[in-house]
C-alpha cells in the first residue's frame, strides 16, 4: 500500500521537475521527500482506516460428516462425488433386510398387544356387568329375607298373645322361610362380593395390556427409525468429497462414509490488523478477487467482526499460565456475505484472495483501493498469490 502510493508520489515529482525544468537542488529535494514522507503518511493513514485493503481471506462453507445411525452392507452408491446435490436427494442404500424383518415382527406384537387391550376391557365391562347383575339379585334376596322376617314375626306375635290363634306348624314354617331368605341372602351377597373381586382383577388386567402397548409401540418407532436410516441422504444442498463407500462396504453405527459440504452458506473470513477496523460495520461494501477466478471481482457485504481471538482463551489447566506465551497476534476476523447467493454457490471451498472494505470514513480514498484491487484481479492471470 505505502509502496504504490510512494511510486505515485516520486512519479509526480520527476514530471513536476522535467516539466517546469526545476533544476534539483539538495533542499528542494529534501524538501520533496519531507513533503512526500507526509503526504503518504496522512494518505496511508486515512487509506487503511477508510478502506482496509486485507490479502489473507478464504472462502468457507460448512462441512457436516456424513455418519451411518445403522450396522448394514451397503447395497447401492447412488451419488457422486463433487456433483451438485439437493437436499433430501439419495446418497446411499444399506441393506433393510433386517431392519424390516424387526419391522414387521413388532407390528405384529402391536397387534397383539392392541388386541390384548380390547379382550381385557372386554373382560371389565362384562365383570362390571356381572356386579349389576348380582347387585339385583342381592336386593331382591334382600327383600325377600325382610318378608320372611316380618312373617315371622307376625306368627310369634300371634301365637304369643293367643296360643291357639295360630298353629304350631305355621309357625313353625315361617322361621323355616325366614332361615331360607337369610340363607339366600349371604349367597346373593357373597356373588357380589366376588363379581367385585373379579372386576378388580378385570382392571388390573386392563392397565396390565395398556401398559404393554405403549411399551411395543416405542420399540417399533426405533425400528421405523433405524429402517429409514438404511436410505442416507444429503443434509442440505452441496456436494460429497471424499466419497469412499462402493457397493458391498460394511458400514458400522457411527462410522464416517464421507464428507458433505454445504453451499447453502457460502461466505469469506478475511483477516485484517485490529487498528483497520475501527471504522469498519456491519452493512459496508466489499470488493474480493479471489485466486480461482483471475479477472473477476465478487461483491459483498460486510456481515459481522468476529471479535473473540483465540489468543485471548485460557485452557483450564493446574499450570500457571506463563507471562511469555501470552499476547496477541494483532489481528481480528471479519465475516463477509456475497451479495449475489447463486454465484457464491459456484466458488470452490478454501479459496484465497484479496478483499478492500468500503468504509463510512475517507471516501476520497476509496478510489485508490478501488483501483488496487482491479490491479489484483488482472494480476491473478500471471501471479496467482499476488
Amino acid at each position: 500500500m505505502i509502496a504504490f502510493l510512494a511510486i505515485i508520489y516520486a512519479a509526480m515529482i520527476t514530471w513536476v521537475f522535467k516539466i517546469m525544468r526545476i533544476a534539483p537542488t539538495a533542499y528542494l529535494v529534501a524538501a520533496a521527500i519531507l513533503s512526500g514522507v507526509v503526504i503518504v503518511g496522512a494518505v496511508a493513514a486515512v487509506w487503511s482506516q477508510g478502506a482496509p485493503l486485507s490479502e489473507k481471506i478464504v472462502t468457507t462453507q460448512y462441512v457436516v460428516e456424513l455418519v451411518s445411525h445403522v450396522n448394514g452392507r451397503v447395497t447401492a452408491v447412488d451419488a457422486q462425488a463433487y456433483r451438485p446435490l439437493k437436499k433430501g436427494d439419495l446418497l446411499l442404500q444399506i441393506d433393510p433386510t433386517e431392519y424390516q424383518f424387526k419391522v414387521a415382527q413388532l407390528e405384529a406384537q402391536l397387534k397383539a398387544a392392541q388386541a390384548a387391550v380390547r379382550q381385557a376391557e372386554a373382560g371389565l365391562q362384562a365383570a362390571n356387568a356381572a356386579i349389576d347383575s348380582a347387585q339385583a339379585g342381592a336386593d331382591k334376596a334382600k327383600a325377600a329375607d325382610d318378608l320372611a322376617k316380618t312373617q315371622e314375626e307376625m306368627s310369634l306375635g300371634i301365637q304369643r298373645a293367643n296360643a291357639g290363634a295360630i298353629s304350631a306348624l305355621k309357625v313353625a314354617e315361617s322361621t323355616q322361610n325366614r332361615e331360607s331368605a337369610d340363607a339366600a341372602l349371604e349367597q346373593a351377597q357373597a356373588a357380589v362380593a366376588q363379581a367385585q373381586a373379579a372386576a378388580l382383577q378385570a382392571g388390573v388386567a386392563v392397565e396390565v395390556a395398556r401398559s404393554n402397548a405403549p411399551a411395543v409401540e416405542a420399540q417399533l418407532n426405533d425400528a421405523r427409525f433405524d429402517l429409514a436410516q438404511c436410505k442416507m441422504t444429503a443434509p442440505d444442498d452441496g456436494y460429497v468429497v471424499n466419497w469412499q463407500v462402493q457397493a458391498g462396504t460394511m458400514l458400522t453405527a457411527g462410522g464416517v462414509g464421507g464428507t458433505f459440504v454445504k453451499t447453502s452458506d457460502v461466505a469469506v473470513l478475511a483477516t485484517y490488523p485490529q487498528n483497520f477496523l475501527a471504522n469498519v460495520q456491519p452493512g459496508d461494501d466489499v470488493e474480493m478477487v479471489l485466486n480461482p477466478y483471475p479477472g473477476a471481482i465478487f461483491d459483498g457485504k460486510v456481515a459481522y467482526l468476529i471479535s473473540a481471538s483465540g489468543g485471548g482463551q485460557l485452557k483450564t489447566s493446574a499450570t500457571i499460565p506463563s507471562a511469555a506465551d501470552i499476547g496477541s497476534t494483532g489481528l481480528s476476523v471479519v465475516r463477509i456475505n456475497f451479495s449475489d447467493e447463486a454465484v457464491a454457490h459456484t466458488l470452490s471451498l478454501g479459496s484465497g484472495g484479496a478483499a478492500v472494505i468500503f468504509t463510512h470514513a475517507g471516501k476520497p480514498t476509496h478510489m485508490i483501493s478501488k483501483v488496487v484491487i482491479r490491479m489484483k484481479k488482472w494480476l491473478l492471470y500471471v501471479l496467482p498469490s499476488a
